[in-house]
Order: structure tokens, then sequence, then C-alpha cells
């Protein structure tokens, strides 16, 4: 099972210096979504559970991987190949390696979980939905320790100074299934990271891996404690509640850019 698509890049597809975290995440799941849908024989709108309930493929954990030195550039073709490595239902593991000149120059892994509310308008608690996919279970191993890492990171010790709240703002943040997006708790990430080493070198995001442990509701507040370590960043997302959402391990080294 596998999705391959070409892509110019430009300035959707770019940062600063390589290729933009955010749309190499967005790209990923969207691939990740039509393999899914492809696996189960029905469109995303379709995905009801047997109780007839909506059920939600939710991102639990990703890991990404860019080339700092060997960069994507602007008018690179880029090649999207996104295959499932491993299902364990509900689970699905997939990678999409971006790919230039046959060159792989930034991946993504994703872990996805079906998913579905067990109160309606409400993001604080979900039962896992294991009723409606049939497709066989294969390399499940590589799941199972995937989830036990997932397990153990979220008794993390919580380090670092508070860096920065970020109120919920229900049309910035949520995507169509009224959810905070997976890719916005990166980019919250992200901004408190900068902000923790705003006025130093520019540090870049080489690699990444992120724990999925909750959501929230339009209008809470998402506070942001960054622990840096050398090259070595972990940012950690919580509600006012003290509830663990996220939690980001980062590998972000000093990068030069050139001034435009």
């Amino acid at each position: 099972m596998n999705v391959t698509c070409i892509r110019v890049a430009g300035l959707p597809q770019l940062d600063i210096h390589t290729l933009s975290e955010d749309w190499a995440l967005a790209a990923a799941l969207e691939n990740h979504w039509l393999v899914l849908a492809d696996s189960l024989g029905l469109r995303p709108s379709a995905w009801i559970d047997t109780a007839g309930e909506r059920m939600y493929g939710a991102v639990m954990a990703l890991r990404t991987w860019f080339d700092l030195s060997d960069v994507i550039r602007e008018d690179d073709q880029v090649t999207l190949d996104t295959r499932f490595t491993a299902i364990r239902k509900p689970h699905a593991l997939s990678i999409t390696r971006f790919v230039v000149d046959g060159v792989s120059k930034a991946e993504v892994q994703l872990l996805t979980s079906f998913i579905k509310r067990n109160i309606k308008g409400s993001n604080k608690k979900f039962s896992k939905v294991r009723d409606l996919w049939t497709a066989p279970d294969h390399n499940p191993e590589a799941i199972d320790a995937l989830l036990d890492t997932h397990h153990i990171a979220k008794n993390d010790p919580i380090l670092g100074p508070l860096a920065m709240r970020h109120e919920v703002n229900r049309i910035t943040d949520f995507n169509t299934a009224d959810f905070l997006y997976f890719k916005n708790f990166v980019r919250i990430a992200k901004a408190a990271e900068w902000r923790e080493n705003r006025g130093a070198a520019t540090r870049l995001n080489q690699s990444r891996e992120c724990f999925y442990f909750g959501n929230v509701d339009d209008a809470d507040q998402v506070l942001a404690h960054v622990d840096r370590d050398a090259d070595a960043l972990q940012t950690w997302l919580l509600a006012e509640d003290g509830r663990r959402l996220f939690l980001s391990r980062a590998l972000a080294p000093l990068v030069k850019i050139q001034p435009r």
C-alpha cells in the first residue's frame, strides 16, 4: 500500500532554509489518509463505526528528519513516496520520503489510531475504535515498540521554564473535525522554542519525535515548557489543569542562514 506524488518546491513548500516542517507534516498525513482510505475501501467522510458514530484517524506519534546540509531548494522537483510499514489495528504506521534526484532529503513517520469522542462537543476524552477496519495486520511489533515508547514518554519529567502561553483559537488551530490539528501542536512548540532562543544564533530542526496524549477545547490555555541541552530540545505542551497534551524531542543544531 503506497501513494506517490510529485511537487515542485516553491514558497508554500519551503521555509527559511529547506522543506517546511509544517508543509511536510500536512503532505505526509494527506498521503497517509489516502492509503488508509484505500485500505478501508471507504472515503474518510464514511468512517463510521458499527454504532453509527463518526470515527477519526488521530496522530499518536510522529518522527521527522531533514537533511540540513543538502537541502531542498526552490524549483526542485520533489517526489513524495508514502507507504505503510506496519498495521496493528486500529493503528497504522507510515513513512513518507521526500526525494530529489533519487536522494531522500527529508522523512516523516506517522502513527495513527482510530478514535471517537466519548462526549459530543468535547475534546477531553476519547476511546479507540477497532470494529470497522478489517485489513490484515503486518509488522505489528514495530507498532508495539512505538506504543511502549509513547507510554513511557508520557511519564517523562517536565523540564524547563514556561516559555509561552497559547490561547487555543478554533478558527486558526482546529481542523474540520474540530480538534486541535496535529501539526499545530508542532507549530506551537516551535514558536515556544524560538521564543526561548530569541536573540541567539538560528537553530533549525534536524529531527523531531513527538507524542500526543490529549486534545483541547476552544479558548483553552496551552502552556509550553522548553528545556535545552546543547542541541537537544524538549518541549512539553500542557493544559492549564496540568494535563499532558504533547511532548516534542528535537535535535536543533545551529545553522548559518545566508541573508536574502
